[in-house]
């Protein structure tokens, strides 16, 4: 069909391409091994889905996936992209310690962050060390970052702790001197009011009863009857959810003139122009005011509309308040990961030494990345040195009354995990 001379140019460039086929490969290959070889980072959530904390995880969880979305369009953390594994804690301390395990036996991930619950962060803190993964509960129990704590939990919210003595002094020169403590009958309501009590009485003032009510109950009056003396000046209340409407309600039945100081976050999610005449004048603790109004600064409007919610804290699209009690610290738990995770060039898990060394430290620079402000993760209890906020209910809105410095809130370390082995 072809002449020899032909054939043979035939075969020749037949051959020159293959060559080139064949080199080109050979460039491509280890391009294509090595964009292989960035193989994800996992990060395990454990987050209250259902159960009485659900609002919560359903915040939480929003939080993070904005979170990992934003570093993964920008290349992920050194190149490698992030992975979320979501579970469940029902709100329950040994569904929350299950689901650790799974995360971690099961998915492989390497890290974990969340769960609001503060029983949840008691029962998973130990898991963490015995499985040597880095923990970041959002929960505020004073003995995470304390005797219940370790090398490898961080707690990167307020501790009860820093929130009783960063208020105390100011509710007792404000409030009054005469407490009553109510507080839902679990890890964080014992927190709030040992801690509480405890601040309170150093600053001059005086505990008259301290009440416990089971979580969940619908019907306060016959655990606050009687139970209020009529010489007290101010109620301390530790209450979230449906528990906080039902006690606000029932404390306001029982003593209308009784002044009201709620917790942290007691405010969150709550709509102040429903609360009416029971929550009116009430004061809240807050690390993260729940107006913009309260932290006006780009990096916090920016988060914000990263996260979707409004000025007044409505979240875009669905017209429901948004939970805004810690999830500023889940945001800032995974980008103070991420920059230690850069510092130390982490690989696998046997690095993680040298990320824990990089956070026992480390400095948060007021950004979008810690949009709450400057703050520090203290190196000896991994606990966040931070300043608070007092908020109060005034005509079915919310102002931000008085700004607490972190060295009002700090307290000497009741641990120091950064002796511990690894």
């Amino acid at each position: 069909m072809f002449g020899k001379g032909t054939e043979r140019a035939v075969k020749k460039w037949a051959w020159v391409a293959c060559a080139a086929v064949f080199l080109a490969g050979a460039v491509l290959l280890p391009r294509y091994v090595a964009g292989q070889a960035k193989k994800p980072i996992k990060i395990g959530v454990i987050a209250e889905k259902t159960g009485g904390l659900a609002a919560y995880g359903y915040s939480h969880e929003k939080v993070l996936r904005a979170a990992v979305n934003m570093v993964n369009q920008k290349g992920g953390i050194n190149g490698r992209p992030v992975e979320l594994y979501v579970e469940d804690t029902e709100s329950k301390p040994s569904v929350g310690a299950l689901k650790f395990r799974k995360l971690v036996e099961s998915n492989s991930v390497d890290f974990v962050i969340d769960s609001n619950n503060s029983g949840v962060a008691v029962a998973c803190s130990p898991i963490a060390k015995e499985l040597k993964t880095l923990y970041f509960p959002s929960a505020s129990a004073t003995e995470i970052s304390g005797e219940k704590g370790n090398r490898y939990v961080f707690q990167l919210c307020t501790s009860v702790r820093e929130e009783a003595k960063g208020t105390a002094k100011w509710a007792v020169h404000n409030l009054g001197k005469k407490w009553v403590i109510v507080v839902v009958n679990f890890a964080w309501g014992w927190s709030n009011q040992e801690d509480f009590a405890k601040y309170i009485t150093e600053n001059g003032g005086q505990v008259l009863e301290s009440i416990r009510v089971p979580l969940g109950t619908s019907d306060w009056l016959p655990h606050l009857k009687g139970k209020i003396p009529k010489e007290a000046d101010a109620v301390y209340l530790a209450a979230f959810g449906s528990d906080f409407l039902s006690a606000v309600r029932d404390i306001h039945a029982v003593r209308p003139d009784i002044k009201k100081l709620g917790a942290v976050y007691a405010l969150s999610a709550q709509d102040p122009k429903k609360l009416g005449a029971a929550a009116e004048g009430m004061y809240c603790i807050t690390s993260y005011p729940t107006y913009l109004s309260g932290l006006n600064t780009p990096f916090n409007k920016q988060y914000r509309d990263l996260i979707g919610v409004d000025p007044v804290g409505i979240e875009k699209g669905t017209g429901t308040y948004f939970v805004l009690a810690y999830n500023w610290a889940v945001w800032e738990s995974f980008f103070a990961l991420k920059n230690a995770i850069e510092k130390a060039d982490w690989q696998d898990k046997k690095d993680n030494p040298k990320v824990i060394q990089a956070l026992e430290g480390m400095q948060l620079k007021e950004s979008l990345e810690f949009p709450q402000g400057n703050a520090m993760i203290r190196a000896q209890d991994h606990l966040i040195q931070t300043g608070l906020y007092v908020e109060r209910v005034e005509k079915g809105s919310i102002k931000v009354v008085a700004k607490i410095p972190a060295p009002d809130v700090a307290y000497p370390p009741i641990s120091d995990h950064s002796k511990e082995q690894f």
